[in-house]
C-alpha cells in the first residue's frame, strides 16, 4: 500500500481558496457597512457635542460665537478655517471644546464639503455639509435634517433654520 505524502494537492487547495474567496465575499461588506455606521455615528456625536458646547459658550457669554453673518468652515471654499481656537468656530477652542470636530472619512474637508458655521452672535447654524452614509438621515423627522442641503446634517438656534 501507498503512503499518502504530507501536504495538500492541487484540488483541495482550490477548494480551500475558494471556500476562502467565497468568506470574503460575504464578510467585506458588512465589515464596510459597519464602517459607515461608525462615521455617521461619530458625525452625529460631533453635532450633539457642538450643540452643548455653544449652550455653554452662550450662558456665558450672552451670546453666540460670532461670524458677521458669513459661513465659516474647514473646506477651502468656505474659509478653510482649522480646528484650534481661530478654527471655523471662533472661541470655542479651548474653554469650551478641545478641538473643533473634523469628519471622521478622510476624504473631508476637500474645496466644498466639509463642516461649516455661520452666526450673527443671536442666532447659529452649524451643518456637516458632507454626504453622510445614512440615506434614511435625509428625511424630515430625522433629528439633524437640514432642509437647506440635501446632503448635509446640521443644528441650529430658531433664526437659523433657514439658512
Amino acid at each position: 500500500m501507498k503512503r499518502r505524502q504530507a501536504g495538500f494537492t492541487i484540488i483541495e487547495m482550490l477548494i480551500v481558496v475558494t471556500i476562502l474567496a467565497m468568506l470574503a465575499g460575504v464578510l467585506v461588506p458588512i465589515l464596510q457597512e459597519g464602517q459607515s455606521t461608525a462615521r455617521d455615528s461619530r458625525r452625529m456625536a460631533d453635532l450633539r457635542s457642538v450643540q452643548s458646547a455653544l449652550a455653554d459658550y452662550y450662558h456665558e457669554n450672552g451670546g453666540y460665537p460670532n461670524t458677521s453673518g458669513e459661513w465659516f468652515g474647514d473646506a477651502t471654499d468656505v474659509g478653510g478655517k482649522g480646528y484650534a481656537a481661530d478654527g471655523y468656530i471662533p472661541g470655542l477652542v479651548p474653554n469650551f471644546l478641545t478641538a473643533l470636530p473634523s469628519d471622521p472619512d478622510s476624504q473631508y474637508p476637500n474645496a466644498t464639503d466639509g463642516y461649516m458655521f455661520k452666526s450673527d452672535g443671536t442666532d447659529y447654524k452649524f451643518v456637516l455639509d458632507a454626504t453622510p452614509e445614512d440615506e434614511d438621515s435625509f428625511a424630515e423627522g430625522f433629528p439633524f435634517y437640514d432642509p437647506q442641503r440635501a446632503d448635509g446634517w446640521m443644528i441650529c438656534t430658531p433664526g437659523g433654520y433657514g439658512w
